[in-house]
């Protein structure tokens, strides 16, 4: 309601649609030998350029699987994400197509997960994870795309950023490795960032 009379469906899109993000009605629902989980049930948000938004639950509360869905990363089957609306930069990004929702990823929309350990992979430098990120959305060669990496590792305040771009996620402390994922997400510049348990 606005001014005591309901918005029109135009007016409503158009109100979603200046939004950096906005989601509507969003709903998770994971399916399992018994039954269904709800685990996200009609959440509502928007966010604009330049603005904070914190979401506070209980652990179990569906937070990460917000972030997740937000992403596009639930796994599908066993999770389904349905939403009224879904939109990034006024894009669908519920109608998305695989390489779509890639492109979007790192540059418009980037996470910086809870678990680094398991988001890093272990078997690739830190160095050339941050490097393909960066490779992939600015079209740089290698060389400078890890001058790039090395740039944000020094930002997050990692004490030698060049040898820890040489370094395997196992060779570093967990504190380090949260550091060089917030390099990964923040190396592209993103519009939107989410960082689940930010603690």
């Amino acid at each position: 309601m606005e001014g005591g009379r309901a918005k029109t469906p135009a007016a409503e899109r158009e109100f979603f649609m200046q939004h950096v993000l906005a989601v509507e009605d969003l709903h998770v629902t994971f399916r399992h030998r018994d039954g269904h989980s709800y685990a996200v049930r009609g959440v509502d948000l928007v966010l604009d350029r330049g603005e904070s938004l914190g979401i506070v639950g209980e652990s179990g509360s569906g937070k990460s699987v917000t972030s997740l869905a937000l992403m596009g990363l639930v796994q599908s089957p066993p999770g389904e994400v349905r939403a009224k609306r879904l939109l990034f930069d006024g894009r669908d990004l519920a109608s998305m197509s695989g390489k779509e929702l890639q492109a979007v990823r790192g540059r418009g929309i980037a996470m910086i997960f809870q678990e680094p350990m398991t988001s890093l992979d272990p078997v690739f430098t830190v160095g050339d994870q941050i490097a393909e990120t960066i490779m992939l959305h600015f079209g740089l060669d290698r060389k400078r795309a890890l001058r790039r990496a090395e740039d944000f590792l020094s930002r997050v305040e990692i004490p030698d950023p060049k040898r820890t771009l040489g370094s395997y996620p196992h060779q570093l402390s967990g504190g380090m490795r949260q550091r060089a994922m917030i390099a990964m997400a923040i190396s592209c510049e993103p519009a939107v960032l989410i960082a689940d348990e930010p603690t």
